[in-house]
């Protein structure tokens, strides 16, 4: 085969088809590399199933090849890219957004002026359209990202963004745990112990109080936020890579104390707050209870009309047997994402797959997620600690987030 010119080869190609043999003189030209990969941009990662360590395990894939990953408050290869613009923190009353605030410093509006009366609004993270996939094959499993509505006919998912059945251009995380009001309301505000004490459905009766639209977080929300982490820093150990959070604490902390660390922020000591894509206690300090998910013995989601029985759910998944240990293996698909299908009892916490702690339980008595670890849940805790309890725990380790996910329509 020979060079005819910087873009072509020329060469002969033998083939045989039906016990016939064919020949004959080709011109090779090499794949446009954006064609190879589609019309549009897709960053990813691929996990090695096989491989326990949980950095070595993941590989950039797509156009995220060649990218260094982020780490802590260092940002890597993801400063400017499309994806992550659409993350921007706000304040809001009643569903609207009142003022965008500034990135690196929630003290300040996005124009540099102070915000005033942060104790009234909410303190949010807005999350613009966006659409991911998740998919395996014999020894990887998949997670991808993008900003291309065109995806959706190539196996990618808005689910996200779904709320009672409609899609949604646009979600609101709480960038602080929930403190209940005098109201009774559920608030993202600064400057406050988050509360604890209470069911997942009495943080849902008290989220609901502030309007259509208000909820803790749900499950199909909670997704979209560990495939963003993981597409970020290219790493199934959340401590090592965004910092170990409040984890090893003897006292809860006041909301607010990362404001002024930008939308990510980590250290190495276990009485740091983590701040990832704008929330803070990301992981750490309480559990956060999640809704729109229940354990049987089946798995059943939605993605609104919650409630503690998974009266109206979807049903996913068969749940043959409990699963609690260490994680292991995700279902790894666009509905259950990272939710545990195996679990290792013995596997070390903090240095093997993913690192945290997980468990769904296979009984008659309905069970209910709880995200992230608390303030002594030491290397258990992280971006994909994932434990089920039943609907009547109340504890004070365990709180909840503040999320809006858009108003219904009124005919």
């Amino acid at each position: 085969m020979k060079k005819t010119n910087s873009t072509q080869l020329r060469g002969k190609v033998e083939v045989e088809i039906g016990g016939v043999k064919y020949c004959g003189i080709i011109d090779l030209k090499p794949v446009n590399e954006k064609a190879k990969r589609g019309e549009y941009p897709v960053w990813g990662v691929r996990i090695d199933r096989v491989n326990a360590h949980p950095e070595t395990a993941v590989e950039y894939i797509g156009d995220a090849e060649g990218y260094t990953p982020a780490n802590g408050k260092d940002a890597g290869s993801w400063a400017d890219n499309p994806i992550f613009a659409k993350i921007k923190p706000c304040i809001m009353k009643d569903g609207e957004v009142v003022a965008y605030l500034n990135p690196d410093n929630f003290n300040l509006l996005a124009d540099g002026q102070p915000a005033a009366l942060r104790g009234y609004f909410d303190t949010m993270i807005e999350f613009g359209k966006m659409f991911y996939r998740i998919s395996k094959d014999e020894h990887y499993t998949y997670v991808e990202v993008t900003d291309s509505e065109k995806s959706l006919a190539d196996g990618f998912t808005d689910y996200a963004f779904s709320y009672k059945g409609k899609v949604r251009d646009k979600f609101y995380i709480g960038a602080y745990l929930g403190h209940i009001d005098r109201e009774g309301k559920l608030r993202s505000v600064v400057g406050q112990i988050p509360d604890g004490d209470k069911t997942l459905g009495a943080f849902r009766a008290a989220a609901q109080k502030n309007g259509d639209g208000y909820e803790i977080l749900p499950f199909n929300k909670l997704t979209l936020l560990q495939v963003l982490y993981l597409i970020r820093y290219k790493s199934l150990d959340s401590q090592t890579a965004l910092g170990k959070g409040l984890t090893d604490s003897a006292e809860y902390g006041r909301t607010g104390d990362t404001d002024g660390k930008g939308l990510y922020y980590g250290e190495q000591d276990a009485e740091t707050r983590v701040k990832c894509h704008g929330i803070e206690d990301f992981f750490g300090n309480k559990l956060q209870w999640v809704d729109g998910f229940i354990t049987n013995n089946k798995i059943a989601i939605s993605d609104g009309n919650f409630n503690d029985k998974g009266e109206g759910y979807r049903t996913v998944a068969d749940l043959p047997k409990s699963i609690y240990g260490i994680m292991t293996d995700i279902y790894g698909d666009n509905l259950l994402g990272f939710v545990p299908k195996e679990a290792d009892d013995d596997a070390d916490p903090g240095k093997e797959y993913f690192c945290n702690y997980a468990s769904t339980w296979t009984d008659s008595t309905v069970f209910l997620p709880c995200f992230g670890g608390g303030r002594g849940y030491g290397s258990t805790a992280g971006a994909f600690f994932f434990y089920c309890f039943s609907a009547s725990r109340a504890h004070a380790s365990i709180g909840a987030r503040l999320v809006f996910c858009g108003k219904e329509e009124r005919r």
